[in-house]
């Protein structure tokens, strides 16, 4: 009888992560720029609301539109900045 070897997607995933770390920079490279970009574009769907105590609407209505703008173009550029940062230091 013959064996199958198959793997499911999230394990041949799990396993290119591990043969190549600096992929992870990239993932946070990219979700950096999607959040710049749709910061800049203010996208709603990024400053709705959730089910916690201290979100980015909270902020919003709290400071107003402008703070709660910069603060998440500041957390868009801190993720571009690990993910440039693990790019590089995982050559």
């Amino acid at each position: 009888m013959e064996q199958t070897t198959d793997k499911s997607y999230i394990d041949q995933l799990a396993g290119y992560f591990q043969q190549n770390p600096n992929s992870y920079g990239w993932i946070l490279f990219f979700v950096g720029i999607i959040l710049l970009y749709g910061s800049i574009r203010r996208w709603s769907w990024l400053f709705e609301g959730g089910e916690g105590l201290f979100n980015i609407a909270w902020i919003e209505e709290t400071f107003g539109c402008r703070t709660a703008l910069i603060l998440f173009i500041l957390l868009s550029l801190v993720f571009i900045g690990a993910g440039i940062t693990w790019v590089f230091l995982y050559k």
